[in-house]
């Protein structure tokens, strides 16, 4: 197997000048100079673009006069690196033309949402790429859906896909600097993978160039025993199967993306998730089988404070056209449960989700609910250890998810979320399992 890694970058890894400078650095530092040998870089858009492009296009979309802040912020990123300020004109000039012809529409339809995203990456692929050839790195902006990616590629190999990523990043001159997040439908559109979608986009890569392993390059050590932002004991998870992964992702925990271990574990091809601000530290590995005396075990929260209920009323047809509705939307639902003669249905709280309870037939909001969840090994007897600490710490649970798998989820008051991640960390994380 090639010795080369894929190497991604978050948006909040690419937050600045100073990050993005800090992020090639990383690159240039673990770039072999033969070129058989080169590693493949993803990136993100910059930290807080997806939302700022999101808002600017249901703002235009809705009447309102197009905003600049997107210029700016970029215009901005340019001069803190001292690179060419009009290395982005067209794309710039590309969105805007874009933006306007959204005006007055109402709501951006999925496809002309995707579209106007696609540019926090395709401009931070070419920041990125700029600042590497400045620090003498030699490197090519690639755009992904260029390249043919698919979401289909992580539920099964896309031998095409592989062949056509090998022989076109082998063209390209330099390190490619490939677009995370970016895709094409069955039809050949633009379209985009979701969040943390960059994290499936360097699998997929990986498995396409038999990589040496995925690189994940994060602000935070590794994946963390919980989100240290809610419990400040969280400590380091050094290394965890492929199975323990795709739980916690699956569950909500936002370090990793829940579709995104599947490529590589496909290929053999470990995953390692790791701190730009201390790139010397080896953070978590995340492979086939656990390293004996690892700490397997980890809270996740979901990334999302809150999940909307959605109740459903009306049978086969209600529920037929609210599952349509979701996936137009790319909502996916988080638990899914059968109770007073119809169906809940709860999905990731924000926007749209008012807007598919009214143009649902026999759905509406119920209430909302927060997710925790302990993953790790244990099955019933860790999901019963979890739930009495809950019930010692005095939180009430609406609905607990229990089984012999290995992950134990608890639906609770959303103002109680942070006192039950901290409860379930310190009752089970902080002291050994019996």
């Amino acid at each position: 197997m090639a010795s080369f890694p894929v190497m991604k970058f978050g948006g909040a890894a690419l937050a600045d000048g100073a990050a993005v400078r800090r992020a090639c650095a990383v690159v240039a530092e673990r770039a072999p100079k033969r070129a058989p040998k080169r590693p493949a870089v993803v990136v993100s858009a910059h930290a807080g673009v997806t939302a700022l492009l999101e808002r600017e296009a249901r703002a235009v979309a809705a009447g309102k006069p197009r905003g600049d802040e997107v210029r700016v912020r970029h215009h901005t990123l340019l001069s803190q690196l001292g690179l060419d300020p009009e290395l982005l004109d067209r794309h710039l000039w590309e969105l805007a033309t874009v933006l306007d012809e959204l005006r007055g529409r109402g709501e951006p339809g999925r496809s002309a949402l995707d579209f106007v995203l696609s540019f926090g990456e395709r401009m931070s692929a070419r920041i990125v790429a700029a600042c590497l050839r400045e620090q003498g790195v030699a490197a090519t902006a690639v755009d992904a859906f260029d390249l043919g990616l698919s979401p289909e590629g992580a539920l099964r190999p896309l031998p095409a896909f592989d062949s056509a990523v090998r022989s076109a990043l082998g063209a390209v001159g330099g390190i490619p600097v490939v677009t995370g997040f970016l895709a094409q439908d069955g039809a050949g559109n633009l379209t985009t993978l979701g969040p943390n979608g960059s994290d499936l986009t360097a699998a997929l890569l990986a498995e396409a160039l038999d990589a040496g392993e995925v690189q994940l390059w994060k602000t935070v050590p590794g994946v963390m025993s919980a989100d240290p932002g809610l419990v400040p004991a969280a400590r380091l998870v050094e290394s965890m199967s492929f199975s323990l992964a795709a739980e916690l992702a699956g569950q909500g925990a936002s370090v990793l993306h829940p579709n995104a271990l599947a490529p590589a574990r496909r290929a053999g091809v470990c995953v390692r998730v790791l701190d730009v601000n201390r790139p010397e530290r080896a953070g978590t590995l995340i492979e086939e089988h656990e390293q004996a005396g690892g700490a397997p075990r980890a809270v996740a929260v979901a990334s999302e404070p809150a999940l909307v209920a959605l109740s459903v009323r009306g049978g086969g047809p209600a529920l037929a056209g609210l599952f349509a509705r979701m996936a137009g939307a790319r909502l996916t639902p988080r638990f899914t449960l059968a109770e007073g003669g119809g169906l809940t249905v709860f999905v990731p709280a924000g926007e749209g989700v008012d807007a598919l309870a009214r143009e649902s037939t026999g759905v509406s909001i119920a209430r909302e609910v927060a997710s925790v969840a302990v993953v790790g090994h244990g099955g019933a007897v860790l999901g019963a250890r979890a739930l009495e600490q809950l019930h010692e710490a005095g939180i009430g649970v609406e609905r607990a998810f229990l089984g012999s798998g290995r992950a134990q989820a608890f639906l609770v008051d959303p103002d109680h979320r942070v006192a039950a991640v901290g409860a379930l960390h310190e009752g089970l994380l902080e002291a050994p399992l019996a």
